[in-house]
């Protein structure tokens, strides 16, 4: 593994060189564990890596966390700070290495972390926001090592979606079928809770983001149920929708106009295909149906986020330069299908796909059909 965190570390450099970064200083979670390849959440909550164009990487932690963050890192140099000496201490490391030479770039945390010590001590150094940079230009393209994570995080929440899939039933709430999820992935191995489990019912599958709650499933309701796994940090992400009972003919045909626009997104998915053209897909498929879809948002990456660029979103919002490319690892779900004055039915459906030389490999294959309970 210690190969591959250099190579992300170089791939961090050739990143610095094209926009004329002299330093990167990152301390989100999912980038901190990118480049040192540690999983421990408080050295993720606290730590901060310095890259700079020629010197070995460094990892800053709390003193008190040293031997840890020794043991689990690798390819980076450990150095520590005390808790009102996190500031000075990046800066005199980045000194050291040159990083200050010219503008320093940071994700989002290190920027709300360290940007008052950069103005007062540094105020002629430029420090520039990359936070989305770093996930679309250096983390979408994954290794196999990566990918492999993933797969098996996917497999995870293909067996959690099965479970609740049998066990649900009129009388239960949301929250308790949201943990039969969680229970039965962390025992098949999923190491975190980083994907919140939703699960919505009746009117409340409308919802963008439905928490589970202790209402309870009644007959004749729709339920989706999203939910993901996390293998070494990487995420899977899968959503599937269920009705209680025999779903009415016009929530059939809606449904089947979603899974046929994804299919359409799933046999056009390759190399070198333009976001502007896959996200556009399920609109075009839609015309012909009278359940139009609306939204700007057709799927993302994903990788140590749930949600990571680049987005898969209409044009002006996106990139559009940007292009899909191999071993990209995305989660495609559909916008919100309507109905007459009814903005969205609530039907999802969401699954987690590898771009391959040859085309679409879908990592989680639980089936995709409306699910009659």
């Amino acid at each position: 593994m210690i190969n591959e965190i250099v190579q992300r570390q170089e791939k961090a450099r050739d990143f610095m060189r094209r926009n004329g970064y002299s330093g990167l200083v990152v301390s989100t979670p999912q980038n901190i564990q990118y480049f040192t390849d540690v999983t421990e959440p408080s050295m993720q909550t606290c730590g901060v890596v310095i890259i700079t164009q020629e010197s070995e990487a460094v990892f800053a932690v709390l003193w008190v966390e040293k031997d840890t963050a020794v043991e689990q890192t690798k390819g980076v140099n450990v150095k520590t700070y005390t808790m009102a000496s996190q500031g000075k201490e990046v800066l005199k490391v980045l000194k050291q290495l040159g990083g200050i030479q010219g503008p320093v770039a940071m994700d989002t945390t290190a920027m709300t972390e360290l940007g008052d010590s950069f103005k007062c001590n540094l105020p002629e150094v430029e420090v520039v926001d990359v936070t989305e940079a770093i996930e679309e230009q250096i983390r979408s393209v994954k290794s196999e090592t990566e990918i492999e994570f993933i797969r098996r995080a996917c497999e995870i929440a293909d067996a959690g979606m099965k479970t609740v899939a049998e066990a649900m039933k009129p009388g239960m709430t949301e929250l308790e079928v949201a943990s039969l999820a969680q229970h039965r992935m962390v025992t098949l191995g999923s190491d975190a809770i980083k994907h919140t489990i939703y699960v919505a019912s009746g009117p409340r599958a409308r919802l963008i983001h439905p928490r589970a709650t202790q209402k309870k499933i009644s007959a004749g309701e729709i339920v989706t149920i999203d939910m993901g796994a996390v293998i070494h940090g990487y995420t899977s992400d899968i959503a599937r929708t269920f009705f209680i009972g025999k779903p009415p003919e016009q929530l059939q045909k809606a449904y089947e106009t979603l899974r046929g626009a994804q299919s359409i997104m799933l046999e056009k998915l390759c190399p070198g295909i333009a976001i502007n053209e896959i996200q556009a897909i399920p609109r075009e498929f839609a015309k012909t149906s009278e359940f139009p879809m609306v939204g700007p948002v057709v799927g993302h990456n994903i990788g140590l986020a749930v949600e990571e660029q680049p987005f898969l979103m209409r044009n002006g919002e996106s990139n559009p330069e940007a292009k899909i490319e191999k071993n990209n690892i995305l989660a495609f779900f559909q916008c919100s299908v309507k109905q007459g004055k009814v903005l969205n039915l609530g039907i999802r459906l969401e699954d987690t796909v590898l771009v391959t030389e040859s085309g679409a490999e879908m990592l989680t294959t639980y089936p995709r059909e409306l699910l009659s309970i």
